[in-house]
């Protein structure tokens, strides 16, 4: 069986999802690959990424205006412009390529495919599905609902995938699949000898995304002042300039509780050493938490749909949300001497967790796309 991956760099939670579900379905013996939505350009994938990010650290309320506006009014010109944009180059790998399944990680990969299936460029008998990356619906999902199948974080979400149109037949709760290392067990105390972390100190894990939106070096100059001996795992990912911030910080204060990562390829072991995370609200990036029962503090200065994420699981009691920067001392303070809610956290995160996710829509694909 072959299996085409549609994905898009704005962040790297897309990418996680496309390497994950592509790394299962080759373990099951599928032929998988991985294809950028704007790959025609590199710049322009460069561009897209770049203008979201942007859009999250220097104008988060003009990116929650869009984003609502365009999911209460969707704008079809804008799928238009995908679908003329990018409709050649992805015909072009799909018959080269000639897969018997294609999977989309964004609702822009999954419009476009729907478009192409319904207007009979596609072989029909191409099985097409799209995974919902959030846990609230982006503005656009309309446009995905020619796919035979949806792929959703949780059952609550189906009404408002039912609103958007998606038949029950198309839905498909398994949740959202993450690489099956985020679903492993591992012993806390061995996962920090083997990272060089205290054994006995609280450990507080800094996770920002891929590219580090939210400032690492910013919280741990807040941190510092935790009356907690604390030790912390920053994941700065790819921001390099992050990276040298946070280090030249630990060289000129000779801080010996800090360990700085950049790009991170062990951070599923990064999460089974920490007490808590303090994080964004990406769906991606809480769903391979939750899958680590790590207890999170959702960060300041989201985008809209981190804060519906945020709001949701801040209700449901498996995080904590920090507002405010200089509340960050506080809340660890809080949380590090408060080990029931800790474990309420992770007993509540076990419960809500759906770690046969991956296997789960990989055993459909498998079983449905021959």
């Amino acid at each position: 069986m072959k299996v085409l991956i549609i994905s898009i760099t704005c962040g790297e939670g897309h990418n996680q999802i496309a390497k994950a579900v592509s790394n299962a379905l080759t373990q099951g013996g599928a032929e998988c690959k991985i294809m950028q939505l704007y790959g025609f350009d590199e710049k322009e994938i460069a561009r897209k990424n770049k203008q979201f990010l942007n859009a999250c650290k220097l104008v988060p309320h003009i990116y929650e205006k869009i984003w609502q506006n365009t999911r209460n009014k969707p704008l079809k010109s804008y799928i238009n412009g995908v679908i003329k944009k990018c409709s050649g180059y992805l015909l072009e790998n799909i018959n080269a390529y000639s897969p018997d399944v294609i999977v989309c990680t964004h609702n822009e990969a999954g419009a476009l495919v729907a478009h192409l299936s319904e207007s009979g460029k596609i072989n029909k008998s191409i099985k097409t599905y799209s995974i919902v990356f959030d846990y609230c619906l982006c503005p656009y999902w309309e446009y995905n609902t020619g796919l035979d199948y949806i792929i959703y974080p949780h059952e609550t979400m189906k009404d408002e995938l039912c609103s958007k149109g998606f038949k029950d037949e198309q839905i498909l709760p398994f949740g959202l699949p993450v690489d099956l290392k985020y679903t492993l067990k591992e012993d806390k105390q061995k996962a920090r000898e083997e990272l060089g972390l205290d054994k006995n100190k609280f450990t507080v894990v800094l996770y920002s995304g891929g590219n580090c939106v939210s400032s690492a070096y910013d919280i741990i100059k807040k941190l510092l002042k935790c009356k907690t001996d604390i030790q912390i795992v920053a994941v700065c990912g790819k921001n390099e300039q992050e990276y040298k911030r946070v280090q030249k910080l630990i060289d000129t204060k000779g801080l010996k509780n800090i360990l700085n990562y950049g790009f991170c390829t062990c951070l599923d072991k990064v999460y089974s050493a920490g007490d808590i995370v303090i994080t964004r609200g990406g769906g991606m990036g809480v769903t391979e938490q939750i899958n680590k029962q790590i207890p999170f503090v959702i960060r300041e200065k989201l985008i809209l749909n981190e804060k519906i994420n945020e709001k949701y699981f801040v209700n449901l009691g498996l995080g904590v949300s920090l507002h405010k920067l200089g509340n960050a001392p506080k809340i660890v303070d809080r949380l590090a001497n408060d080990e029931k809610k800790l474990a309420d956290m992770r007993e509540k995160a076990a419960a809500f967790s759906k770690p046969d996710a991956t296997v789960r829509l990989v055993n459909h694909i498998m079983s449905n796309g021959k």
